[in-house]
């Protein structure tokens, strides 16, 4: 019988019975009625915006003018109150005084309160909470600004942490993660969107984000205070905008940009004004995104970055009137260091697509991965690609253009690859670019979908032979080997007891991110061993590093359970870098007894770090793992048996022995002098064959290998 034949009361009380039935589903059923609740609410407040743009649509389609939108004051509270509709109370807090500020938050809107009710500091320092007039306003804080508001040196201290503590970063990031208010109010931090952003800022349930109310007030008044960038950073993130002018922040086409802005929304205003906005973009990279954009000047010179004599001769050509560039832009070019920008262009570059905030070990690859092509002297241009709100909030750090003729990207094929431009908010050049994925697997053969995925590309790279393999079997585009790089990041040295563990306790650490399948992973296995190694009251000690056990509450229970009784530390928490290596640095060895990797980050970390490691013989880490430099559990290749999304049934990974990895926990625990120069050993290994240098220098050399076929077959 179709479900909508059944009477609702007959419905409801099968719903009803079923709750009875299942009670420890409760919790669950209960987070996704007032999630489904607060989104439906969140849906109905962009209605009145919805309609707005339909009206703002339908000027612009009969070419009528748009009028200016009613502008927003930050200083008056009747006028805040009355454009978000609620009553004063409901988004403000009232004065802080200094007697009340006691930790950052409190910090925070005490300098809020400051900046609205002294129209004084903000004519003496008018960017005062922006990276450019940050560092005179904290200096008066310190000064007169702490004698004349009673500061001593603790609330001192808190103002000015509050004031470098980037506040605004995370009330961005909730505007821009949400597609719809994106879509609608892409201006919104903008004088001509900012009332309506307010509005729907305020109206909002903050805790779908989990926003504080100072955070929202810090991004508007920063905001204000240098409209020119927020109109920069709004074009980044707007791919409707950026296809409808697609040079609008070169010197080329950003007249052409404010002029369409100005159509499109009524907006007026000295912030409009091309020169006084930031430098987002480098000279180089505009004449890049010119280039991609202009099939005149490619027909011109179809080998114009192809080596320093011919960048010389196309920017040179580009100053002539054969150009056809107006005298703005040619004075810019003459104003130049030509020979300086020619070697830029000649460079090999490229974009690259990938998770720069997600918590997680493709951060850290594609983190390696740049800064490797940094030191070789790659010129780059980032984007990151969102996973969702609570990404870190740094998303609108990575506003790089597709100005290169070649991309990475560095994202897994499934969930993100066919919306990676679209999470990150870039539309793609109107001149495709050679595109290179960057994937990681760990079976010798890939699912099926992936084929389809590759499509899209023109190669494959893999971090190792293992994963390559898999690639290779199943791809006719070309797969190769390029390993990223590991390093060490710079990281704070903290106690074991700083992390709430046993100084006295010898400590192993295993660290996994339940996203990446719990069972492949396999800490259960881990702690089994562990149990089999050590005998109760010894001074030892199991921790295991999670995050996002919120979103995999059966796998968490299961973990709990099995580390019930035993001196195992289960930590579920979202570190930071800085924290990860921290704890990692506190622990004595490094121990994964996992069914199959791609490449095996966190070893060649813990091996760099000159930490004794255990580790499953098997996949991607034996690319730099040997008898020598850390201790191989051998295994047997068993099937999976069933299937666990996204792997097939049928493949096979390792099932590592238990009882010799319990033998050789014994041993690191039992010969400590030992442990330490097999630690080393992994650490002398790591840095000889790990390097971001090496890295680096064999992806240029794959990069300028496609450039000239790329281009070797034109006219020289």
């Amino acid at each position: 019988m179709a479900e909508r034949s059944i009477p609702p009361l007959l419905r409801r009380l099968a719903k009803g019975a079923w709750w009875l039935a299942t009670p420890w589903r409760t919790g669950e059923r209960l987070r996704a009625r007032r999630e489904h609740a607060r989104a439906a609410a969140d849906a109905a407040a962009l209605s009145p915006f919805e309609e707005a743009e339909a009206v703002r649509f339908a000027h612009r389609r009969r070419g009528d003018p748009v009028l200016p939108a009613p502008s927003l004051d930050l200083f008056d509270d009747a006028d805040i109150a009355a454009a978000a509709g609620l009553p004063a109370q409901a988004i403000h807090w009232g004065l802080v005084s200094a007697e009340s500020i006691r930790d950052t938050a409190t910090g925070a809107r005490f300098l809020v309160d400051l900046w609205r009710t002294r129209a004084d500091l903000r004519e003496r320092f008018p960017q005062g909470w922006t990276e450019r007039g940050r560092a005179a306003f904290e200096a008066w804080l310190g000064s007169e600004g702490a004698q004349a508001l009673g500061l001593d040196g603790a609330r001192l201290a808190r103002l000015v942490a509050a004031l470098n503590a980037d506040l605004g970063a995370r009330a961005r990031q909730a505007f821009l993660s949400h597609d719809r208010a994106g879509r609608l109010l892409p201006h919104g931090l903008t004088p001509a969107g900012m009332r309506s952003l307010w509005r729907w800022f305020m109206r909002r349930d903050r805790q779908l984000d989990g926003l504080r109310l100072e955070e929202i007030w810090w991004l508007f008044l920063q905001a204000a205070q240098n409209p020119g960038r927020e109109l920069m950073l709004a074009y980044a993130f707007a791919p409707a905008w950026q296809r409808a002018r697609p040079e609008g922040m070169t010197v080329f086409g950003r007249a052409g940009f404010v002029d369409w802005f100005v159509a499109e929304y009524g907006a007026a205003g000295a912030w409009l004004n091309p020169a006084t906005w930031p430098d987002f973009y480098t000279p180089a990279d505009q004449v890049r995104v010119a280039y991609r954009n202009r099939p005149a000047w490619r027909q011109a010179h179809p080998r114009a970055f192809a080596g320093l004599v011919h960048a010389q001769a196309f920017l040179s050509w580009l100053t002539t009137d054969q150009a056809g560039l107006d005298v703005e832009a040619k004075n810019w070019l003459r104003s130049l260091d030509a020979s300086a920008i020619a070697a830029e262009l000649a460079s090999c570059g490229a974009n690259v697509i990938g998770h720069f905030c997600y918590p997680s070990g493709l951060r850290v690859s594609v983190e390696s991965m740049v800064e490797g092509m940094r030191v070789a002297g790659v010129p780059t241009s980032l984007r990151d690609v969102l996973t969702d709100a609570r990404d870190e909030p740094r998303h609108a750090e990575y506003h790089g253009l597709e100005c290169h003729d070649i991309t990475i990207l560095h994202t897994q094929p499934e969930p993100f690859f066919d919306v990676a431009y679209e999470r990150a908010h870039l539309a793609e050049s109107p001149l495709r670019s050679y595109r290179i994925a960057y994937w990681y697997w760990e079976f010798d053969r890939i699912p099926e979908a992936w084929v389809a995925h590759a499509a899209q590309v023109d190669e494959v790279w893999a971090a190792t032979e293992f994963g390559a393999r898999g690639l290779r079997e199943r791809l006719q585009i070309p797969v190769r080997t390029l390993f990223p790089g590991v390093r060490l990041a710079p990281f704070t040295t903290r106690s074991k007891s700083h992390f709430g563990l046993p100084e006295a306790e010898f400590t192993f650490l295993f660290s996994f991110h339940m996203v990446s399948v719990m069972e492949r992973k396999n800490p259960l296995g881990l702690i089994r061993a562990f149990r089999q190694a050590f005998r109760k009251g010894e001074a030892v000690r199991l921790v295991l590093k999670t995050s996002f056990g919120d979103r995999h509450p059966v796998q968490m229970r299961e973990l709990r359970a099995a580390a019930a009784g035993a001196p195992i530390t289960l930590i579920d928490e979202v570190y930071s870098p800085d924290e990860v290596l921290s704890l990692m640095n506190a622990c004595d060895a490094y121990v994964s007894l996992h069914r199959s990797e791609g490449l095996g980050l966190t070893m060649a970390e813990a091996m760099l770090m000159g930490k004794p490691v255990i580790a499953t013989g098997f996949s991607g880490n034996v690319d730099f793992m040997d008898a020598d430099n850390s201790l191989l559990v051998p295994y047997r290749l068993v099937p999976l048996g069933t299937s666990i999304p996204p792997y097939d049934a049928g493949l096979h990974w390792a099932e590592p022995s238990l009882a010799e990895a319990a033998r050789m926990m014994r041993r690191l625990y039992d010969d400590r002098g030992w442990a330490r120069e097999l630690g080393v050993r992994a650490s002398a290994s790591a840095r000889a064959n790990l390097s971001l240098e090496a890295a680096g220098q064999r992806i240029a050399a794959r990069l300028a290998e496609i450039r000239e076929l790329r281009t070797g077959s034109l006219a020289r």
